[in-house]
């Protein structure tokens, strides 16, 4: 089975689970911007949750070689020979997977793209993707991420901000900038005050919400650095990356205050 890229408008690549354990020689995990909706289309192809697939940041245009098994996490079908199928979604990030996964070559562990750290390419008209042919399973959907407002944890920061830094986060909406990428998402909204305290390198991590001297946050995506040296605000709750990252481009953002969660010793 078989897929011949037609067209590629934005940034289509190959991701999976990513390759984590690389962080101390500066190389983040990569991988799914949206997980969730990796693992969705993978199941409906019958494939692992985190077999390699087509990441569509934009749009994409295939026609099939042959009869071939696909899915995106909303369906599945079988494409005929020489059949076209368009990708193109309003959220920001689909996913198409064959039957078997995608064929690619493994690099520490992975086969997804890494754009920052230069390992693969995106895909490219005139390439073909072929199925790896991996043993297929049989799995219920996820559950759909439901929206709402996007839960930011305190960062570790503090010092570098006003007072009010994290209630200004949460007063008014965002909107996705598009400039943003899979190394980071730059936001437009509310001013985030800085202090005078300098920069200070530290370790970063995907959600972390870093603000740069305009006062604009960025939220970190997979392939963020590993250090950075703006001051982090927050850090956005773990079970809301999917929700947050499959925002569209130009799509509106609503920030609350998160707790960490705590259990009392017993005495």
């Amino acid at each position: 089975m078989s897929l011949v890229v037609v067209r590629a408008l934005g940034l289509v690549t190959v991701q999976d689970g990513g390759r984590a354990g690389y962080m101390h020689e500066g190389l983040a995990p990569g991988g799914a911007l949206v997980r969730s909706a990796l693992v969705a289309a993978n199941r409906a192809a019958s494939n692992d949750d985190f077999a390699p697939a087509i990441e569509v940041l934009g749009r994409l245009t295939v026609r099939a070689e042959a009869a071939t098994a696909i899915a995106t996490d909303r369906i599945s079908r079988r494409m005929l020979e020489g059949e076209l199928v368009i990708e193109s979604e309003p959220q920001r990030a689909t996913y198409l997977a064959l039957r078997g996964g995608v064929s690619a070559p493994m690099i520490l562990g992975s086969a997804s793209t890494h754009v920052a750290a230069q390992l693969g390419q995106p895909l490219a008209p005139g390439q073909r993707v072929v199925s790896a042919g991996a043993a297929v399973r049989v799995a219920k959907a996820p559950a759909p991420q439901r929206g709402g407002a996007i839960r930011v944890l305190p960062g570790p920061d503090a010092y570098a901000f006003s007072p009010d830094a994290l209630a200004a986060l949460v007063s008014a909406p965002y909107r996705m900038s598009p400039t943003s990428d899979r190394v980071g998402t730059r936001l437009v909204g509310p001013i985030i005050a800085r202090s005078s305290a300098p920069d200070r390198s530290r370790p970063t991590v995907k959600g972390a919400v870093e603000v740069p001297r305009d006062g604009q946050p960025i939220v970190l995506g997979p392939e963020h650095p590993t250090t950075g040296g703006y001051p982090i605000v927050g850090v956005i709750a773990s079970t809301d990356l999917d929700r947050f990252f499959a925002m569209r481009i130009g799509g509106e953002i609503v920030f609350e205050v998160g707790h960490v969660a705590t259990s009392r010793a017993r005495s």
